[in-house]
């Protein structure tokens, strides 16, 4: 089995910017830049735009290794 990935980044001004991680099966572990934070699906906040290496690994599934980019809004720059 293979594991399916869909990285959502969200950041509206004030609001909370956050990272959504789902995966197709869910309830794969979740990697942020080596740093585990939870199992699909999640959401996570973050604090810097920019790249950022995701690992997802469950039990029957080859593990996936990615990067995806937080892009900052047209109105931060």
């Amino acid at each position: 089995q293979s594991l399916f990935l869909v990285v959502t980044v969200a950041g509206f001004g004030c609001v909370q910017r956050t990272i959504s991680i789902t995966s197709d099966p869910s309830g794969a572990l979740v990697y942020l830049n080596d740093e585990e934070v939870g199992r699909t699906p999640v959401t996570v906040p973050f604090t810097f735009y920019g790249t950022y290496d995701v690992r997802l690994e469950r039990e029957g599934s080859q593990p996936l290794w990615t990067k995806q980019a937080a892009r900052a809004p047209w109105w931060e720059w």
